[in-house]
């Protein structure tokens, strides 16, 4: 059997409804990608203020602890040679005078909202449903975005040996743990109400 024949084969066999979450997902992907990357990535119009509140955000949060310090946060562009002189945008946290903090537009949490509410529109629930839990997922992933920066800020300071490995694992896990367990909420409670009805 040929590979075409055989994923043809596969495809069949997914359940119909699984087909049109997945066949909705991946428009909402496309959709995404070509609206992000052809209208909005280069002049920095959702990235730029979303870096700014998140890293002010962090800031908020590490004045809790430092009461007493001063908190600036500044933002940078910088052209970066080893990607063909684009233009690398971030917000640096400054505390006292000295650097803990680099929030770059890649850690603004942007793809994580995105990711969650494609979820949401893919799965087949009533639009108010889909906006509020969208909006409180949106809430709820800030949140835990601006906690994840502070943790790190702190970790800069205290403990710089734990920061790679906190910033590429345990809080992408910890994170994308949350967004999961929105997720089910989501769609148990919609399982939920379906069946009562």
């Amino acid at each position: 059997m040929n590979p075409i024949t055989e994923l043809k084969s596969t495809w069949q066999s997914i359940p119909s409804e699984v087909q049109r979450f997945l066949k909705r997902a991946l428009l909402i992907f496309i959709i995404w990608k070509l609206i992000y990357h052809l209208f909005l990535f280069n002049g920095r119009v959702i990235d730029k203020p979303l870096t700014d509140w998140s890293t002010k955000g962090a800031a908020k949060i590490m004045q809790i602890f430092y009461p007493k310090a001063k908190l600036v946060v500044k933002g940078e562009c910088n052209a970066m040679p080893e990607f063909n002189n684009d233009l690398f945008c971030f917000d640096i946290l400054y505390l006292d005078g000295r650097n803990i903090l680099g929030v770059a537009d890649v850690c603004n949490a942007l793809e994580l909202y995105l990711l969650y509410i494609g979820f949401l529109m893919a799965f087949p629930a009533s639009l108010q449903r889909a906006l509020f839990f969208s909006l409180i997922g949106i809430v709820v992933i800030y949140f835990a975005n601006i906690i994840r920066l502070s943790a790190l800020a702190f970790m800069n300071m205290h403990r710089v040996n734990a920061v790679d490995m906190a910033h590429h694992y345990i809080f992408k896990m910890l994170v994308y743990a949350l967004i999961f367990g929105l997720w089910v909420l989501f769609t148990k409670r919609q399982i939920h109400d379906e069946k009562t009805t």
